[in-house]
């Protein structure tokens, strides 16, 4: 279970934008993730910690890097050991503008 699995920043580049994502494994599909470097993204950070709590569970903390205004899109790809599913994917979108120049998108 990877929750949530899509990351939404919207805001100033100049506020910390920052999101954690939980990975669980179902039991009946059970991972592992493998080691790997979390770099590549140009507009955001991600650090995974295990949760420490015994569990087989993980914490991905992800961070909004870009310092400029503008839409962006990027998909962290962490590997597994599973057969079932070797990739787990997580999309990050972010929005950013001017600070002050937010306006509500509802009707």
């Amino acid at each position: 279970m990877v929750d949530p699995n899509v990351v939404h920043f919207v805001g100033s580049p100049e506020d910390t934008l920052e999101t954690t994502v939980n990975i669980v494994p179902l039991k009946k599909y059970d991972f592992s993730l493998k080691d790997q470097p979390l770099a590549g993204m140009k507009n955001v950070a991600a650090v995974l910690k295990s949760s420490g709590s015994g569990k087989k569970s993980w914490q991905l903390v992800v961070t909004n890097t870009r310092k400029t205004v503008g839409r962006y899109y990027e998909v962290i790809t962490l590997k597994t050991d599973s057969l079932f599913q070797p990739e787990l994917k997580i999309r990050v979108f972010g929005n950013l503008t001017a600070k002050g120049s937010l306006q509500s998108t509802a009707p």
